[in-house]
This record gives C-alpha cells, structure tokens and sequence, in this order.
C-alpha cells in the first residue's frame, strides 16, 4: 500500500521531496484546497474529485508509491500569484486539484482528477514494475 505523507504548505512539501528524492520509490503529489474543521475544503474541485482520487491511490498507485499530500493553504493564499511557490517551476500548479509524478512529466489536473480511467491510466504509465510488453522484430525474407 502506497505511503501517505501528508504537508502543510510549500515549505513542508519541500522538505518531504528533500527526504525521500533519492528513493527509488515513485513519488506523487497530490494538492488540494485547506480543509476546514468538518473535513471539507474551500475548493469546489477539491470536494468533487477527492473520493475518485483517493480510491484511484487505493486501487492503482504502485505498492511502494510515496504519496506527498499537499495542502495548499486558503484560498487567499492560493489565489496570491506572486508568492505561491506552488506556481513556479517546477511544478507549475494552476489549478487544484492536481496531481503531478514528481521528475516525471505525467500530470493531472482539475476535471481530469474526477475521471477514474484518466487516474488508472496516469499510474499505468508511472509505475516503474510495469511491464512493457516486447513487439517482435520482423526477420526478413529468406
């Protein structure tokens, strides 16, 4: 089962990617809208998308996956644009909810995250113990 690891923030997250970066376990992260005391976020998207993607974990993120779960804070502090260091490069996050492969370039964002067969296919082409099937080279006409 994949390791949840949860950040309060930027400078959490970065510190999370500082411990596990050299890991050879894929590592996602996953941002969403602060929560408030009943568990709900400020984040529209957020509510709608949480179920599927928590299942998707669940059901098709690799075993030995690391999870960094990601709150991005309130919505003032996502919507400042000029110092949200989940905007800059690299991870170039407009949207929430979003779901990057950390040193990957596979990401989902927004109404992809509510799509179950975007999210299986999303940890199909992450997972480092899939399999990719061979195709044969045709041998020439003797």
């Amino acid at each position: 089962m994949p390791e949840y690891l949860p950040a309060r923030g930027f400078k959490e997250m970065e510190n999370l990617l500082k411990v596990y970066e050299t890991q050879k376990h894929p590592i996602y992260i996953y941002f969403f809208g602060e929560k408030d005391k009943q568990g709900r976020s400020w984040c529209p998207d957020c509510v709608e998308a949480e179920e599927t993607i928590m299942t998707a974990f669940r059901l098709n993120a690799p075993a030995e996956a690391r999870i960094i779960v990601v709150d991005v804070g309130s919505r003032e502090a996502w919507m400042d644009r000029k110092d949200n260091g989940f905007r800059k490069a690299p991870f170039l996050v407009d949207s929430i909810p979003a779901l990057l492969h950390w040193k990957g370039v596979e990401r989902l964002d927004g109404e992809q995250l509510t799509k179950k067969a975007l999210l299986e296919l999303f940890f199909e082409e992450t997972n480092p113990r899939k399999s990719d099937p061979q195709v044969p080279i045709p041998q020439p006409a003797k």
